[in-house]
């Protein structure tokens, strides 16, 4: 295993090399060097200059990472499958599947060392997937012995974004667990929502994963039609003692091109009689339609309804929402923004959505993002914005909450980047349920310089503003310049 690893490591150093004499290819994230077929090695330092102009202090700090990561087993899908029309036969499916070996070495300060890289922790072997699939399969018909995207859940509509999975990046193994370089500092940089906990994206979510041991489903597949009915206990024979059960069922439905229609549901029996508590009847409808207004421009407006019913206590709960996202770059176009998330998880365009629930609380969440670029909607210019309303009606609060952050900036031949930033959102508790009333105005002016290939400038001013009813409290700011070489 030694000199297999010896191998890798002496195949990444020939890498560097020749991607050195080549240029390579910039990116705001540092470009990727293959090691052979099977992993790819990143290095990065940096050192940052800043300036507190409040009380004069100065300093530097810097930071010096490797990532490697080796694909022993690379992403594709496994399994079996017989598809002979007219013969059961088993479906064992792992979507997007990969066995990968993550390891990433980091040092802050001035000692560069190899034991000041080393943190002595062993890293497991990790495995990814999209999704996993059991069934028996008989033409058009299965029986599921397991899958991981049939649950008992009904939540169709939610506030929908660009930014979702920016927001959720704590869903991502590599940050809930640390693997990756920097996670604190890299995934969701700017902490999307604004509002935090005060903008509930989903208002209504029946829920109850964590809730059984056990399910079983069945149904049907066609090519615009899918049926699924479900059932989960919630704990094994010997042990679910109340008999307590769980039905369901999930439906799609394409009747023309491009439009989709959902539909999912279900019932608890006997829950109350457990630690759960609750006895829901629940279902939601959803419907989306793809416009391709060329092949970049696509227009995808979205609605949904979500209900519940506790059946002790005879209590209803809905959501009702809505809204469109507008992808100016194509369906499947994935950027990083190295102010926002350092992976590639984010779309390109502009998302409106509104929910509105059984309290009269009304959400809208309105994003933008268009990295700045000859391919921008406008050559050359670009940014982000999020502009968040909660509680728009004031039904819950005394007035409602309103936070905002944009970005614009302008591509100089790939070269540098102008930019300026501003934001408002109230100051938050440490759980961002409730407001402490002080409004934070946040403000920044710098320039993204990249001279060369793999070394970027990042020059920037800003402040933090503070502001306490009629008194405002001023930041004379923090002047700064980051100097960063990657690969």
């Amino acid at each position: 295993m030694k000199r297999v690893i010896a191998a890798v490591l002496a195949v990444s150093v020939c890498a560097g090399s020749v991607f050195a004499q080549s240029g390579g290819t910039p990116s705001d994230s540092g470009s990727t060097l293959s090691v052979g077929k099977n992993g790819s090695l990143g290095l990065e330092a940096a050192t940052t200059f800043a300036a507190d102009l409040n009380d004069g202090s100065t300093g530097l700090e810097t930071r010096a990472g490797i990532e490697l990561i080796l694909d022993l087993f690379p992403r594709a899908d496994r399994g079996l499958r017989d598809d002979k029309s007219g013969d059961a036969h088993v479906r064992l499916e792992l979507k997007d599947a990969a066995f990968t070996w993550w390891n990433t070495f980091q040092t802050t300060g001035g000692n560069y060392e190899q034991d000041d890289f080393n943190s002595w922790a062993a890293r497991p072997l990790i495995l990814s997937f999209d999704t996993l699939t059991a069934d028996v399969v008989w033409n058009n018909y299965f029986f599921r012995i397991a899958a991981t995207d049939t649950v008992m859940r009904t939540n169709l509509i939610a506030l929908r974004s660009i930014f979702d999975d920016v927001m959720d990046y704590q869903d991502r193994f590599y940050v809930a667990h640390g693997q990756a370089l920097w996670t604190a500092s890299r995934y969701n940089i700017q902490q999307l929502p604004l509002l935090r906990a005060r903008l509930n994206r989903d208002l209504t979510d029946s829920d109850y994963r964590g809730n059984y041991t056990g399910i079983l489903a069945a149904g049907a597949e066609f090519s615009k039609f899918g049926l699924t009915l479900k059932a989960a206990s919630q704990a094994n024979g010997l042990n679910n003692n109340e008999n307590a059960w769980l039905v369901g069922a999930d439906a799609q439905v394409v009747p023309v091109d491009n439009l989709k229609l959902e539909a999912a549901g279900f019932a608890a029996f006997n829950y109350d009689k457990t630690t759960v508590g609750k006895n829901p009847v629940t279902f939601g409808l959803a419907s989306e339609y793809r416009l391709p207004l060329n092949e970049k421009l696509i227009v995808l407006p979205f609605a949904g309804f979500d209900f519940a019913w506790e059946q002790t206590t005879e209590e209803a709960a809905w959501e009702a929402g809505g809204g469109a996202v507008l992808y100016t770059r194509g369906w499947d176009t994935r950027v990083s923004s190295r102010v926002l998330d350092y992976d590639d998880v984010i779309p390109i365009g502009f998302s409106l959505s509104a929910d509105y629930d059984h309290t009269s609380r009304l959400n809208v969440l309105v994003s933008w993002f268009d990295p700045a670029g000859e391919d921008s909607l406008i050559p050359r210019f670009g940014g982000f914005l999020q502009f968040e309303l909660g509680d728009l009606l004031a039904q819950h609060t005394p007035e409602p909450d309103i936070a905002v952050l944009a970005q614009f900036e302008y591509s100089i031949k790939n070269k540098a980047v102008p930019y300026i930033r501003g934001g408002y959102r109230p100051e938050l508790n440490a759980a961002g349920t409730s407001k402490t009333g002080v409004t934070f105005i946040t403000s920044a002016v710098g320039c993204f310089l990249t001279a060369f290939n793999n070394f970027s400038i990042d020059i920037r001013y800003e402040r933090t503003d503070r502001q306490a009813g009629s008194e405002t409290e001023l930041d004379n700011g923090t002047l700064s310049a980051s100097f960063t070489i990657s690969m």
